[in-house]
């Protein structure tokens, strides 16, 4: 972990942790995507625009220069934004970080939450190259998910000693139930009050079409 990845992903985790593990998607996913922005937006427009004299005559060069200065920006966009939306690992859970210029999403799970984390690669390349899918299994039926990430088993292998340690200490322990408890009843009131506001408000809108429905004119009430 760099310099950088200290600084940045410092920001979105509590003032009381350390981030001890960042997983990235793999490095290839990216330039991959790279190449094939360049050659569809970049190379196969510049080769037709300097190819084709008619092409020339209708569009200026200098829309082509304004042009490739946006495609070039949206690349280099698109590079730090697929290298921010990873996992940060911190000594009590695991934070998913889904980046963009104008919007940030920030989840996390603590470890005491986590039913299994899963594993997975769905071609041959994925084995040769070392590029796993990974998965968080919450006990609340949520997922967490890490497509094409690089090599995950580093920092699953920090999990598993982190919650060594934690074993290890009992008031810490002791503390993270403290802290299920308090997310389980979260989710429990969180999921009532969706219910509730949902019902109540089908309650008022049906009080108001009857109270339309009486007020008119040569409306008879049989109730």
């Amino acid at each position: 972990m760099n310099k950088y990845e200290k600084l940045f992903f410092s920001k979105f985790i509590p003032e009381w942790s350390e981030v001890k593990y960042i997983v990235h998607e793999h490095i290839i996913v990216i330039v991959w995507k790279l190449f094939l922005m360049l050659c569809l937006f970049v190379i196969i427009p510049s080769f037709l625009y300097f190819q084709s004299l008619a092409i020339r005559n209708l569009i200026p060069f200098y829309i082509l220069e304004i042009y490739l200065i946006i495609v070039y920006i949206k690349i280099v966009y698109d590079i730090f934004n697929r290298y921010n939306d990873a996992w940060i690992i911190t000594e009590s859970s695991v934070i998913d970080l889904k980046w963009a210029l104008f919007h940030i999403k920030v989840n996390s799970v603590n470890f005491e939450s986590i039913e299994w984390i899963e594993v997975e690669q769905n071609w041959i390349i994925d084995t040769i190259l070392w590029k796993w899918t990974l998965i968080i299994h919450k006990i609340w039926e949520e997922l967490f998910v890490l497509n094409e990430a690089k090599i995950p088993f580093e920092a699953l292998d920090e999990i598993e000693k982190i919650r060594e340690e934690k074993k290890e200490d009992p008031e810490k322990e002791e503390k993270d139930k403290f802290e299920l408890i308090m997310e389980a009843l979260t989710w429990v009131v969180n999921q009532y009050l969706e219910t509730s506001t949902g019902l109540k408000k089908k309650e008022i809108e049906k009080k108001s079409i009857e109270d339309d429905v009486k007020w008119k004119k040569w409306t008879i009430d049989l109730r």
